[in-house]
């Protein structure tokens, strides 16, 4: 008889792992705080006994790493497809020649705040902007894809139309999309008595989608589109209009989010933090299959709203119980 651990196992699995390997900004934990060298490799390794998911590795300025090429050889190593995220201006000769042997597939280009409109040249020619079509042409030169990352923060169509815009005419193969919206945005809003969600922002995405090539990939990294309608997903968007396909939340599924001082995350936008791998001996399997967190999400299918709201109402209640008990109010 399986127990309900081991039907998760076979159910659910990481497909998916975004790593912050530094600091995110200035303001992130403190650099000493950082998970060495030989913890990263003990993740490495637990997540590999695991499955065999692809890792992005991300973070402010993670090629001053001195372990990166270690921890991307590592990886490798035991099957993983490692993922590096990096600026325009850190993708040097030299940084290209030392991880040419992971394939052309190895780095992706964070163009965030690069491709700015602009009236007489299309986009706005920026240092930064510039510094992305030099590293363009490095990685082109030495037969590598091109791939971008790209971080929401808000949804803004327009915005994210335009750097797909960049993205194709730069005859790019994926523009990978990671979905951290300002914790301001609302989940729902009603603009001139039309109802607007983020939902519905995440579904136009998807009608994007069919203006690119076959070939080409474009997608937030936490969800999966199905086709609409679905007789097996149970989603309500009585609120909004149906867009051609709809999404799912993959938190706590096939995706998850590590810092880098080592606490997982069901992903990176919603902060709902599952455990710390120093504390479980950085077995990840351990806090994947046993976060009470990971394991409420794999109850239902949730799109992104319904899990952001998910968690609001587990907060609300959570606040309300503390404040009976405080009042000594029989609980």
């Amino acid at each position: 008889m399986h127990t309900n651990n081991q039907i998760l196992q076979y159910e659910f699995k990481p497909r998916i792992i975004v790593w912050q390997l530094t600091t995110r900004d200035d303001t992130c934990p403190n650099r000493s705080e950082l998970l060495e060298q030989h913890e990263c490799l003990l993740i490495i390794d637990s997540i590999a006994r695991l499955a065999k998911p692809i890792v992005i590795l991300t973070g402010r300025h993670i090629i001053e790493r001195p372990d990166l090429s270690e921890i991307v050889d590592y990886g490798s190593a035991l099957g993983l497809k490692v993922i590096i995220e990096l600026l325009p201006e850190e993708i040097t000769d030299e940084i290209i020649e030392r991880f040419q042997g992971y394939g052309t597939r190895i780095f992706r280009i964070i163009i965030d705040d690069l491709i700015i409109e602009d009236i007489d040249n299309r986009y706005k020619q920026t240092e930064s902007f510039l510094n992305l079509e030099r590293a363009i042409q490095r990685l082109k030169d030495k037969s590598f894809e091109i791939h971008f990352s790209y971080t929401i923060t808000q949804p803004d169509i327009r915005k994210l139309s335009f750097n797909l815009d960049y993205a194709f005419r730069t005859a790019a193969r994926g523009l990978y999309c990671h979905l951290r919206f300002d914790k301001t945005v609302p989940e729902i809003s009603i603009f001139d008595d039309e109802v607007q969600s983020l939902d519905e922002f995440i579904g136009k995405i998807s009608e994007m989608k069919t203006l690119v090539p076959n070939d080409m990939y474009l997608s937030p990294q936490c969800v999966r589109y199905t086709p609409f309608p679905d007789e097996q997903v149970d989603l309500d968007f009585s609120a909004v209009r149906h867009p051609r396909w709809i999404h799912q939340c993959l938190a706590g599924k096939t995706f998850a989010f590590i810092d880098g001082i080592g606490r997982v995350f069901v992903c990176s936008g919603m902060c709902k933090e599952c455990g710390n791998l120093r504390d479980v001996n950085y077995d990840f399997k351990l806090i994947w299959m046993d976060s009470e967190i990971m394991n409420n999400l794999r109850e239902y299918t949730r799109s992104c709203v319904q899990t952001r709201l998910f968690f609001k109402r587990q907060k609300e209640f959570s606040t309300y119980k503390d404040q009976i008990i405080n009042e000594n109010i029989e609980w």
